[in-house]
């Protein structure tokens, strides 16, 4: 299945150590065997990023982003999306 992770904060983070946390988190997931990020998307002055997952494992997912956000400060939602490109 196809998930959309949507985060968001409050305080100042850096746009380079924000990218440099997210492709360190994605590999993370993925070591683990939790999800794959198939892309990412940044409005770093609306301090906004959303990010698209592909796994089966979508409580393992919630986890892992439960325990990014209680140390990153960040906030994040988890939504199931159909996958247009293969209609």
């Amino acid at each position: 299945m196809i998930i959309m992770g949507t985060n968001t904060w409050d305080i100042e983070i850096p746009k380079e150590f924000l990218v440099k946390q997210a492709l360190s988190f994605s590999e993370n997931v993925k070591s683990q065997g939790i999800a794959t990020l198939r892309e990412f998307l940044l409005a770093h002055e609306e301090k906004k990023l959303w990010c698209t997952w592909e796994t089966e494992n979508l409580e393992g997912l919630q986890a892992a982003f439960d325990e990014m956000n209680e140390q990153s400060g960040l906030k994040s939602k988890l939504s199931i999306v159909e996958d247009m490109y293969d209609a």
